[in-house]
């Protein structure tokens, strides 16, 4: 069969994923539906079970309850969830099956219990392992199936995507990675064939991700510069499929059209920032080198495999020139809204959280880099083979010492990661290397670090 290396790697992904993520355990700890995964998920519960999406039911819940379920108030007095209802619709199905399993096993049906969690972490394979399904359709239109494979090992074992699947998978970052890399595909195929059918797919898929991340809608310069070059090919493509455009924006209101409904209902207001007093943008005063170097959450340098897709954009242009514009563009304005948040750090995270997105995106220029290795001379090439073994062993190992917190989930200094450096054990004084954030003083700009 053809392009078996890059099938093997897919399987062998989801198959080391599922028996970490199974020696894990984190259901059966109650570890799930834990942090920003509470309000991500009490949608399906409040629908499903209780039938109340205004949480009156929350008054009367047993002494025993397993569960969390965190509210804020809205101005107009009512109760209302922060997160958005994006990845209650892609956990719906496997609710569906958990709670069949609950009523099954005689675990508790109220939406909390183990059978739940259980069937999060099932979901998170899955939608990796259709992230990876599409990405690999994405690397073969430009790359071998051996560079195909390196770079989908790479983009899982080598980075923090990984922990945010077997460790974390009721966090929103697998589920982006694989809506942003399905969203790709499809604009990449509608550029070079814009069907109806690419146009809702397009459509639909891009509601999906502005439902659980409103700022990754800057997928949208995909389908709009993908094989352009200049500005005559980019208004020509708006004028001449303007109504296929405007049917795919219509496809995608409707899929937040159920979020509009339930803000309005709750605030009074059709669009509704349910952060609040959480939800502000410093955009005059990113913190870009932060975001990207810091020791307390540096993207690059705890996920330094990443470095590798950042040159391999300097290789884009051989490979894959149709995408070097969009890609470039993309990575340009996601990193700078990424980090223009107050809490630059995203709280408590293995690395940078957010940048997990795009790593679909950042694939590309990373099997381009790979490509670019694999014609160059042996000695170049083994270098290369030697560093991304021990970029993928260093992740490996620093994702470990994230879940015993001797890598800390927001205190991290220059001095702690090198006290900790590849070290199993705490170093004396490591209470003394850390160094807490004020987020009172991030949540007004005052940036100290």
């Amino acid at each position: 069969m053809k392009n078996n290396l890059s099938k093997l790697a897919i399987g062998l992904l989801i198959i080391i994923c599922g028996w970490y993520g199974k020696n894990l355990n984190p259901w059966g700890k109650n570890q799930v539906i834990q942090n920003d995964v509470v309000s991500y998920y009490a949608y399906l519960p409040a629908a499903f079970i209780f039938g109340d999406l205004d949480f009156d039911f929350v008054k009367g819940l047993p002494g025993d309850f397993e569960g969390k379920i965190w509210l804020a108030t809205a101005p107009s007095g009512k109760k209302i969830l922060r997160m958005t209802m994006g990845l209650a619709f892609l956990w719906s199905p496997f609710f569906i099956m958990a709670h069949g399993l609950a009523h099954l096993t005689g675990a508790s049906t109220l939406g909390y219990s183990w059978p739940y969690s259980l069937f999060i972490f099932i979901a998170a394979l899955f939608y990796l392992f259709v992230g990876l399904l599409f990405l690999r359709k994405i690397l073969l239109l430009y790359f071998s199936d051996l560079i195909t494979a390196i770079t989908l090992l790479a983009v899982v074992v080598g980075t923090n995507l990984m922990y945010y699947v077997i460790s974390e998978p009721g966090m929103a970052h697998v589920y982006n990675f694989c809506l942003i890399t399905v969203f790709l595909f499809f604009s990449i195929k509608w550029t070079e064939e814009p069907t109806w059918k690419l146009t809702l797919l397009s459509g639909f898929i891009a509601g999906l991700i502005a439902l659980i991340r409103p700022v990754n809608i800057v997928v949208l310069l995909f389908p709009l510069l993908i094989g352009t070059n200049n500005q005559n090919n980019f208004a020509a493509r708006i004028k001449n499929h303007f109504w296929k455009l405007l049917v795919a924006g219509i496809v995608a209101f409707i899929v937040v059209l159920p979020q509009i409904i339930y803000w309005k209902l709750q605030t009074g207001h059709f669009l509704f920032n349910s952060y609040m007093e959480s939800g502000k943008f410093y955009f005059l005063d990113p913190q870009i080198i932060n975001g990207l170097f810091s020791y307390r959450k540096g993207w690059l340098l705890y996920t330094p495999v990443m470095v590798l897709g950042l040159l391999g954009l300097l290789r884009l242009k051989k490979y894959a020139p149709t995408v070097l514009l969009p890609v470039v563009l993309f990575l340009i304005i996601d990193i700078y809204i990424v980090f223009s948040w107050w809490c630059w750090w995203y709280g408590g995270s293995f690395g940078a959280r957010p940048m997990i997105d795009a790593y679909g995106v950042m694939a590309i220029p990373l099997a381009a880099f790979f490509e670019s290795v694999g014609k160059s001379r042996n000695w170049l090439r083994a270098t290369v083979a030697v560093l991304l073994v021990g970029l993928i062993a260093l992740n490996q190992f620093q994702m470990k010492q994230y879940r015993t917190s001797l890598l800390h989930w927001d205190c991290m200094t220059k001095e702690a990661y090198w006290g900790i450096f590849l070290k199993k054990g705490w170093p004396e004084g490591y209470d003394k290397m850390i160094k807490n954030p004020d987020y009172n003083k991030a949540l007004k700009g005052e940036n100290e670090y």
